[in-house]
């Protein structure tokens, strides 16, 4: 049996969680009408990025079981489809930033904690206390990461060692002027399942966003998004193996 994925290439709007949930929840309607059973948003895909420090970005953080999750949540079970997008997340005094895994039912599967954080999180972020994590499903093994993670050995050795069929990785990778998918091959050497990179694009308070999401699978980048621009990457899986 297979399935279809969709990553999603999106730019919040600052500041506006409300509004951003709102532009979501149209683009997963629109993938839940291609019979897609799991979709990938980009990291902090419900406030923004870019934050000044800790009071600036505050008020847009939320318990892993918060607002946005109620939301995401009911989005997962009316689609019969798992999500999974980036947040701010406060635990207490502590604030990360995370990434949730829903499924179908609309129970939380997993919150990952970023582990290794961008100069950009350093200003509010704590390292996330997680560790890396791969969860198994009906679809698969499925692996989670955010952006930075993937400058790290440490990330691609753990999801290789635990045969992750697909890792659901978040991005606000920032354009440096060259084709990322590149370095993104390079970074992934030797693990040989997919991925399913969701980044965000143009720019946000002076930093600007690469685009380019992409799919990856065994080695080979097997679709693209722009530079710039809002997008829906599609890919068709065998559950608990990689994307055709």
């Amino acid at each position: 049996m297979t399935f279809r994925s969709a990553t999603v290439q999106f730019k919040p709007e600052w500041g506006n969680p409300a509004a951003n949930r709102k532009q979501i929840a149209a683009i997963i309607a629109q993938c839940a009408s291609q019979n897609v059973q799991l979709v990938v948003l980009p990291e902090m895909c419900v406030s923004g990025y870019v934050f000044a420090g800790r009071d600036e970005i505050l008020p847009y953080c939320e318990e892993n079981e918060g607002e946005s999750f109620d939301f995401f949540s009911d989005l997962a079970k009316q689609m019969e489809m798992f999500l999974v997008y980036g947040f701010a997340e406060r635990d207490g005094e502590a604030l990360y930033n995370s990434q949730n895994l829903i499924a179908p039912t609309g129970e939380r599967l997993a919150t990952y904690r970023k582990t290794h954080l961008y100069k950009a999180d350093e200003t509010w972020a704590t390292p996330g206390d997680t560790g890396f994590l791969a969860v198994d499903t009906g679809l698969g093994r499925l692996g989670l990461g955010i952006c930075m993670d993937l400058n790290f050995d440490d990330f691609v050795r753990f999801h290789k060692r635990q045969k992750t069929d697909i890792i659901c990785f978040s991005a606000c990778w920032l354009d440096e002027g060259l084709e990322i998918r590149h370095y993104w091959l390079y970074r992934l050497y030797g693990y040989e399942n997919g991925i399913l990179i969701a980044n965000s694009y143009g720019e946000e308070h002076g930093t600007h966003f690469r685009g380019e999401s992409c799919i990856i699978n065994r080695g080979e980048v097997i679709a693209t998004a722009p530079l710039t621009g809002q997008g829906v990457l599609l890919a068709k899986h065998a559950r608990g193996s990689q994307p055709a």
